[in-house]
């Protein structure tokens, strides 16, 4: 099954970022925790292969998305594997937030039933910079 899953980014300087993957998934029941293991899969991938110019970035850290002169979802990803383990954490530990067909999902273990049709959006939202 295809499905397409927008990562959304507020608070950056430069403004909202919106990416986009297209996943094909082996089925269309999965958990969580495995949709994030399959899109991240994807991106490294991409990337790995030049198709992507970098991660969408929902899972890195506030410093890591606004510091430096290259931006970090822009540089080269480490392994598949340890990068999902990073998104996995992120997620449990509520750094970013999966919504699906408008309804936030809290729990890695929930179990999804998707369609091609059904909106998916990781969201992260970075705190505000001043005081």
């Amino acid at each position: 099954m295809q499905l397409t899953v927008r990562t959304i980014i507020f608070g950056l300087p430069t403004g909202q970022r919106t990416t986009q993957v297209c996943l094909t998934l082996p089925t269309d029941t999965l958990t969580v925790q495995e949709l994030i293991a399959h899109k991240v899969r994807q991106e490294v991938e991409e990337c790995l292969a030049q198709q992507r110019s970098g991660l969408s970035g929902e899972y890195l850290s506030p410093e890591e998305l606004l510091g430096g002169t290259a931006p970090a979802w822009s540089t080269a990803p480490g392994t598949v594997a340890a990068e999902i383990v990073r998104a996995q954490q992120a997620f449990a530990a509520r750094a970013y937030m999966i919504v699906v067909a408008n309804r936030r999902v809290w729990e890695a273990d929930t179990i999804l039933t998707l369609r091609p049709e059904t909106r998916v959006e990781f969201i992260k939202i970075l705190p505000l910079v001043g005081g």
